[in-house]
């Protein structure tokens, strides 16, 4: 009886420490694939978005959460607002303008660039937290002056690039990413919207196919909008006269910049919140459980004892 009822509190034991490590793993994969939803950043620098002009010497409002034009997070953008975005990365339940739209603090309708008819342009992003995922383009001709344009429209506007691919992946790394987009041959316009969408791949989601792996699913979005012209006039990189500068001093953050360390970083994190929980149930587990560990410490000795072979009877031999 003593023998079964061991082996009973060892099983149960077993269990519950199981269920816990189950659970502690759970809850790791679903923070580092979840709840950490807007640790990506990035910003669209050539053309200078509306958001990050001032950073090359235009006279505009500084926008120094350029770097966080993410429809005003995951949470807001997908449990909020049903996936819609403001076309500039606004969060769409702001009241119109938003802040980054025509009319809004930093939609102040001044020319970054000007291009010719069907010109392959370069254009740079900056990922300071790359969360993988791809870039899209787009442009659209604003019809009337003060009238910011709509996602409709740029849709029917979407560039590709010298080799005709829509969508441009980006490696891993933070930096600033390069690419060449060609323009529509069809469009000239004295002002037109140039909209960068990021769609990350960081998250957990449910698959077309019924499956359910990382990157599919809602995912983080970023948005940003320039104000360019296009026509035939001589080619020029700006309407105004921009002091480019010769350093990074105008890249130059106002927060701490996360390197190229953050998938590490992220590991450690989660390998060490895993071992702060793991060792938060053990003291839970002995506190609430102390009668039954003490009850199987006694019983376990209690059975070594009952199995220690007897000692073998010694006799004196006789002459």
């Amino acid at each position: 009886m003593q023998t079964i009822f061991y082996f009973k509190i060892e099983f149960i034991s077993t269990t519950r420490i199981w269920k816990v490590l189950y659970f502690c793993y759970t809850v790791s994969i679903i923070k580092h694939f979840l709840i950490d939803e807007v640790s990506a950043h990035g910003r669209l620098i050539e053309p200078p978005s509306r958001a990050s002009m001032w950073r090359y010497g235009f006279q505009t409002p500084q926008d120094y959460n350029d770097h966080e034009s993410y429809c005003g997070g995951f949470t807001r953008q997908w449990q909020w607002n049903s996936g819609k975005c403001g076309i500039c990365g606004d969060a769409w339940d702001l009241k119109p303008p938003r802040p980054h739209e025509m009319g809004g603090k930093y939609g102040n309708n001044i020319i970054v660039r000007r291009y010719r008819i069907g010109a392959i342009i370069p254009v740079k992003i900056q990922l300071t937290a790359n969360h993988r995922g791809y870039f899209e383009f787009r442009t659209c001709p604003i019809e009337s002056n003060g009238q910011d344009v709509t996602q409709d429209c740029l849709n029917k506007y979407l560039l590709t690039d010298k080799n005709g691919t829509v969508r441009y992946y980006p490696e891993e790394g933070n930096r600033i990413f390069i690419s060449y987009y060609k323009l529509p041959v069809d469009l000239k316009c004295k002002q037109c919207v140039f909209q960068w969408r990021y769609i990350a791949g960081n998250n957990w989601g449910n698959c077309d196919n019924g499956s359910g792996a990382v990157g599919c699913g809602p995912q983080e979005e970023f948005r940003a909008c320039a104000d360019i012209a296009i026509d035939n006039d001589e080619f020029q990189i700006s309407t105004y006269s921009v002091k480019i500068p010769t350093t990074s001093s105008n890249l130059d953050l106002p927060f701490s910049t996360e390197s190229d360390d953050y998938w590490l970083f992220n590991f450690v994190m989660a390998g060490t919140s895993l071992l702060v929980a793991l060792t938060l149930m053990a003291f839970l587990y002995m506190y609430y459980n102390t009668d039954q560990v003490k009850t199987w410490l006694r019983t376990k000795r209690l059975i070594n004892k009952q199995q220690l072979p007897l000692a073998t009877p010694q006799y004196k031999n006789t002459p």
